[in-house]
């Protein structure tokens, strides 16, 4: 009943706003096909957080941050069950004579629940990750950490901290029932998931007993404190069983992380709503990749001639080592937002948040060996975006091995910094985030993300933000290589065509990466199959816009407007933005954006 209220108030909120094609059109019919899905789209998110507490903190429903489910073939059969009903429900929602947006937004709606229902009914990693449990629940109280409440902050007060801590304790009280009820459900455990799960275990202890102890020891009274390290222990000890387990049986498992080709074609199409398969896919990534290793060549052989080292003495200078990286990674950050800002690439907002730089949890790195970023969480009023960076044992020795996978110098860490932050996933996901249509802000369309972040990364280049720096171009060109040899691996691995010591094999010849990274990056897509491909086929789809774009525009377009547009659609895929951004054309820019509450 919570949930319906807050849905219908919501509702009512979004449509007393007039937001041009976004809001609810004049004829009675649009307005109720409008209504229809935005209420439909509520009650999926909203009730799937109520089954689904680990979800819902991911969501920032800070509501559900002391709960977990009981997992349980039957609670999967629940789910299925909501799941074709909401299926039922948006096939009935009438559309002969609905608006673009509303027809793009019941294709979104309906590709989300077909995510769902594969996951249940196909891939089922339910079944085959042994680690999930453990991991899942260490994520979410991660997340929790994060998004702690400091008093003075932003009318944070110290009721508002002691409630938080006590989710946190809730929910660690409960972890053990949790991991043992979902362990019951691994009846199919794969081989590659245990060896990297075992991995993620292993830094657990590391979170838990370090940074959350640490500041659970100076936030919470002494009798809270108590009640902490009892809930504390107890899920490490689950935790540690649970790698224990996997210890002791993961050399007999079997692989199954295959899924087979026309499955993954049917994710491609139905999911993620690309215009390709994965041959079509295959065929880009070997075209980026050659093209990365040209680039390569031609700034190798201009730094011989020139006599110009490729790596720190390039011009980029070596960054400092220790806790002094953090700060130069902030410093590199804001030396963006102006570059971004004087080069009028794309309107920056004002209410836009800060970012905060740390180094990647021990449990995470396993299969996240380089630099990331979390948004802000989609409905949390915390503003704040968190880049993850692992940094080297030794910047040196990674300079003199032109490690592409750390940063070690102030070039390397802009490129990374342009990509994580400003302008881009942490500036697109806070403005993505404030859509008013909200099948919009609750898009997360990987192709869009990745495909905006890494078609900015030669567009810096080209912009000059580096000056003539060969090292820039060099490491630019090298990222190329790595986003052609994971979309050449993803499909490859998912069909059974490459085995996962021959795709470690080809990635570590093909990127550069070190042994040790090749392994974590390949078990990495092995395990989350159809995302890195998100890099290839959606910067693919955004320059193709482009060049639509300017036909249209001709002399008119400029990379300011079309860059302002681009991201007034929401984490949304190109095969919804492209005809709505080049139908809305006529439309000022001014008025775009506002419709968007960019």
């Amino acid at each position: 009943m919570q949930i319906l209220v807050f849905a219908l108030a919501l509702f009512a909120s979004l449509a007393s706003t007039s937001v041009a094609s976004f809001a609810a059109p004049t004829a009675a019919s649009k307005d109720a096909t409008y209504g229809a899905l935005q209420t439909l789209a509520r009650d999926i998110t909203f009730s799937w957080a109520k089954m689904h507490p680990l979800d819902a903190t991911s969501l920032g429903l800070s509501d559900e941050d002391g709960k977990l489910e009981a997992p349980s073939l039957a609670a999967n059969a629940r789910d299925l069950a909501a799941i074709k009903g909401w299926q039922r429900t948006l096939a009935a929602i009438p559309l002969d004579n609905a608006t673009l947006v509303d027809r793009d937004d019941a294709r979104l709606l309906q590709a989300e629940l077909v995510q769902y229902r594969r996951e249940l009914t196909q891939t089922k990693r339910f079944e085959k990750d042994p680690a999930a449990p453990g991991r899942d629940v260490t994520d979410a109280i991660f997340v929790q950490f994060q998004q702690l409440p400091i008093v003075g902050r932003d009318g944070a007060t110290a009721a508002d901290a002691s409630l938080a801590w006590s989710k946190i304790i809730s929910r660690l009280a409960a972890a053990p029932a949790y991991i043992k009820a979902a362990e019951a459900l691994v009846t199919h455990p794969g081989h590659l998931y245990g060896i990297v799960g075992s991995q993620s275990l292993a830094g657990v202890p590391d979170f838990l007993g370090g940074a959350l102890t640490e500041a659970a020891k100076t936030q919470v009274s002494p009798a809270m404190f108590a009640t902490f390290v009892a809930a504390r222990d107890a899920t490490t000890a689950a935790i540690a069983n649970e790698k224990r387990a996997i210890d002791a049986h993961v050399a007999s498992w079997p692989e199954n992380y295959v899924m087979g080709r026309a499955a993954y074609d049917a994710m491609l199409r139905d999911e993620q709503l690309l215009p390709f398969t994965s041959v079509d896919v295959e065929r880009m990534a070997h075209d980026e990749l050659a093209h990365g290793w040209a680039v390569q060549t031609w700034v190798e052989d201009r730094a011989v001639a020139a006599k110009t080292p490729i790596g720190p003495l390039s011009g980029g200078g070596l960054a400092p080592g220790g806790p002094a990286l953090i700060g130069y990674y902030r410093d590199r950050i804001a030396q963006l937002t102006s570059f971004v800002t004087k080069q009028s690439v794309v309107d920056v907002p004002a209410w836009l948040g800060n970012v905060d730089v740390v180094e990647t949890p021990k449990f995470q790195q396993p299969t996240s060996p380089g630099a990331s970023m979390r948004s802000p969480l989609l409905f949390s009023k915390n503003s704040t975006g968190y880049y993850f960076i692992t940094p080297p044992a030794s910047l040196e020795d990674a300079a003199k091995r032109l490690d592409a996978n750390e940063d070690f110098d102030r070039d390397r860490i802009l490129s990374t910094g342009a990509h994580e932050a400003m302008p881009g996933h942490f500036m697109q996901g806070s403005i993505a985030r404030r859509h008013p249509d909200f099948i919009r802000k609750t898009q997360g369309s990987g192709v869009f993300a990745e495909g905006w972040s890494f078609y900015g990364e030669e567009l810096f280049v080209q912009l000059g933000l580096y000056g003539d720096n060969l090292d820039a171009r060099y490491y630019t060109a090298q990222w190329e290589r790595v986003r052609g040899a994971r979309a050449i691996v993803d499909p490859e691995l998912a069909s059974g065509a490459m085995n996962y010591d021959t795709a470690v094999a080809f990635f570590e010849k093909q990127t550069g990466f070190t042994h040790a990274a090749s392994q974590a990056a390949v078990a990495g897509i092995a395990l989350y199959p159809g995302y890195v491909i998100s890099y290839t086929v959606g910067r693919y789809q955004l320059q193709s816009l482009l060049a639509d774009y300017r036909e249209r525009m001709g002399v008119a377009g400029t990379l300011h407007d079309f860059h302002t547009r681009l991201l007034s659609y929401g984490t949304t895929p190109f095969a919804i933005v492209a005809p709505e951004l080049l139908a809305d054309l006529d439309r000022p820019l001014a008025e775009v954006r506002a419709n968007a509450n960019y």
